[in-house]
């Protein structure tokens, strides 16, 4: 009976193995026991627990499949996954297929990824608050709201809303310009801003502001950016900024925590 007992014991407290949690439906059992596969030398099944993985909605293992395969030279098996990663706006998946266009010989498609690259994982709406400091004095503030799709020329392209409170106006404005990506995370630019006045002034030339800025901009890849440089205005004063940039999601999840 004890012996028995033992035995029952044993088969209760077993812990499955990566493969049954796996084969349970497990994604990251999948991946594990691939990366384990690998070191063991067993790559025909370390891509199967990966592809595994991959098709329960693990981007890294979609990401490490596809690198594998191109690594071995298997660039039709390489395309799907990486080209799964890609569509979430992955750099590194961007990269690899580049890489594979390269092996293909299509050096267009591969330069065009990597122009890509530079810039796909970027947030493709911001909330920007920023400080403006007149060069007649004073000290203004900024609120605006950034859209840059990759439709735009891979968020070369950026269109906004932007709301100018100065020392001696307001306005609000519809902004339209152009960041230039040197790196994944330098980019000058500059854009143009028009719009009405909100302020009642009778020394207003015109009641349409009509504004311009240059500057630059360091991204934290999704997360957002900072942003300096400086403006003017036709009825305003030249003005240095500084700016904070954070992806739109981020910037609702800090407000609500206020």
């Amino acid at each position: 009976m004890l012996a028995v007992a033992c035995v029952t014991t044993s088969e209760m407290t077993r812990v499955p193995s990566l493969e049954e949690k796996c084969d349970g439906g497990s994604a990251w059992a999948c991946e594990t026991w691939g990366q384990q596969l690998q070191v063991d030398g067993r790559l025909e099944e370390a891509d199967r627990a990966f592809g595994l993985a991959c098709a329960m909605g693990s981007t890294s293992a979609c990401l490490t499949q596809g690198k594998d395969r191109l690594a071995r030279g298997d660039l039709d098996g390489a395309e799907p996954p990486l080209r799964k990663v890609y569509d979430e706006d992955s750099e590194e998946a961007t990269l690899a297929l580049a890489d594979l266009q390269d092996a293909r010989g299509d050096q267009v498609g591969a330069a065009h990824l990597r122009y890509e690259a530079l810039s796909i994982d970027k947030s493709t709406t911001e909330f920007a608050f920023g400080w403006r400091v007149p060069f007649d004095g004073g000290l203004g503030m900024a609120l605006d709201v950034n859209v840059q799709p990759m439709g735009l020329k891979a968020r070369r392209l950026t269109l906004g809303a932007n709301l100018g409170l100065g020392p001696n106006l307001v306005s609000l404005n519809a902004t339209v310009g152009y960041q230039h990506f040197v790196t994944n995370w330098f980019a000058p630019y500059g854009r143009a801003l028009v719009g009405p006045y909100l302020d009642d002034s009778s020394s207003r030339r015109t009641p349409i502001n009509l504004g311009a800025e240059l500057g630059m901009k360091f991204f934290a890849g999704p997360i957002g950016h900072l942003g300096t440089g400086f403006g003017t205005s036709l009825d305003g004063s030249t003005y240095y900024f500084l700016e904070a940039g954070l992806d739109w999601l981020l910037t609702l999840a800090v407000l609500a925590h206020l």
